[in-house]
């Protein structure tokens, strides 16, 4: 009888001490802040123990919510970045957190010739950028991107004048990332607060597709905008749909063109409350003999402010209709991702694919680069950072599939040790 006892509370040992290696991977939970800087080797809780891969940043966070990746320390960008999952939250990157400025201590965000992917609203505040290179390519991929205060762009090798040689913020899709559609009524919003050496397209590029979601652009704060592109950049034949822009504050914008290809618009409204142009023109001078159509024509919005601007009889000369501002700024909301759930099963649909590998496709075609630049074959499809097939597939409990074998050689452990004891027993 006590041998049967002893056996019970072994196997009941052994299943709990297997059940316990499960319980951290089912029961931990992400949170919304995450440290990041190159030698970083922790899990990302604290500055000490930062991570130091974008991949490890976003697996960290809850993308549900509102989150924050610090930018502690020195960090480098050198491959495109698509985290291939989208989500309903929001990530923003800043170095100041906390009442602690990292920028003192030297965070800066460096980057090479390469793409940052966007799978939900995206926010950089607070952050210093820098290269020794040309650019960076921030496609929006229809979520809100957003340059905040406080930001600041160096290179003496980026100029602002191409999205070859910028910090180009781009809405919409780019042609052979991620299978992009052709077609899309999905609106766009690029925000510009600060920063330097600025590119924006407000919606896709070298896409030969229909867009007609609008597209709302904000220029404002002590933002110095190079270029700001009213369409989609090439090739011929773009349509989009309505092109919303608000120029306020003391921002800049050196160059407004409206297109570089023979391009259609249902409709564009220029809201200039504040802030200077210095050259305006719908076709760009460098791309000429390219044609223009307005479906419901054009509107400029001024203000008293801007109608003694130096530059307004020019420039409205290029519009068929003026009104008067009401000098507001719309707090822009475009609709979220529709995202299912994580906890529920990938298996309801397709046993067979549980776990499909997202990461692994998210850049296979890192191709059709910025001109003059070139974006290698990156890390993102490395196993050591994406979920490749067979790597910890988790069935529907959430348990990943080793700690189910170990729980199952326990049990079959405990029962071989009763075997034996009822064989000594009758012995």
């Amino acid at each position: 009888m006590k041998r049967s006892i002893s056996a019970l509370f072994l196997i009941l040992a052994l299943l709990v001490a297997a059940f316990a290696v499960a319980a951290p991977a089912s029961a931990a939970e992400k949170g919304t802040v995450v440290y990041l800087k190159d030698d970083g080797k922790g899990d990302g809780s604290s500055p000490e123990n930062a991570v130091s891969d974008l991949f490890d940043a976003y697996d960290a966070l809850d993308l549900s919510k509102d989150c924050t990746v610090v930018v502690c320390g020195p960090f480098l960008q050198e491959f495109t970045f698509s985290y291939g999952e989208e989500y309903a939250g929001s990530v923003t990157f800043t170095s100041v957190y906390g009442g602690v400025d990292y920028r003192r201590s030297g965070a800066v965000y460096n980057f090479m010739p390469c793409r940052f992917v966007c799978w939900g609203e995206t926010t950089f505040e607070q952050m210093d950028f820098a290269t020794t290179s040309t650019n960076l390519l921030v496609v929006g991929q229809h979520h809100p991107i957003k340059v905040g205060e406080g930001v600041t762009m160096t290179g003496d090798k980026m100029t602002g004048g191409s999205i070859a040689k910028a910090f180009c913020l781009m809405g919409g899709y780019q042609n052979e990332q991620d299978e992009p559609p052709e077609e899309s009524d999905k609106d766009t919003s690029v925000t510009v607060l600060s920063g330097s050496k600025i590119y924006i397209v407000p919606f896709s590029r070298q896409i030969l597709g229909v867009y007609s979601g609008t597209a709302y652009v904000r220029v404002g704060g002590d933002a110095d905008v190079t270029v700001l592109h009213g369409s989609s950049a090439y090739p011929n034949g773009i349509e989009v749909g309505n092109v919303k822009v608000w120029l306020y504050g003391n921002a800049h914008v050196k160059n407004f063109y409206g297109c570089t290809q023979d391009t259609i618009w249902n409709s564009f409204e220029f809201n200039w409350i504040s802030g200077t142009i210095d050259l305006f023109e719908w076709v760009c001078s460098h791309t000429p003999n390219k044609s223009t159509l307005f479906k419901q024509g054009t509107t400029l919005y001024t203000t008293g402010l801007t109608k003694a601007d130096p530059k307004y009889e020019e420039i409205k000369s290029f519009f068929d209709e003026l009104k008067d501002s009401d000098g507001k700024v719309p707090d822009i909301q475009i609709a979220k991702p529709d995202v299912t759930p994580k906890t529920d099963p990938a298996e309801t649909e397709a046993p067979e694919t549980a776990a499909p590998d997202t990461k692994a496709a998210e850049t296979a075609a890192t191709g059709t680069e910025a001109p003059g630049t070139k974006v290698p074959e990156t890390k993102v499809v490395d196993p050591a950072v994406t979920t490749a097939p067979g790597a910890e597939v988790e069935p529907s409990g959430g348990v990943p599939v080793i700690v189910w074998i170990l729980a199952a050689v326990a049990i079959v452990a405990a029962v071989v040790v009763v075997i034996i004891l009822v064989k000594k027993k009758k012995a």
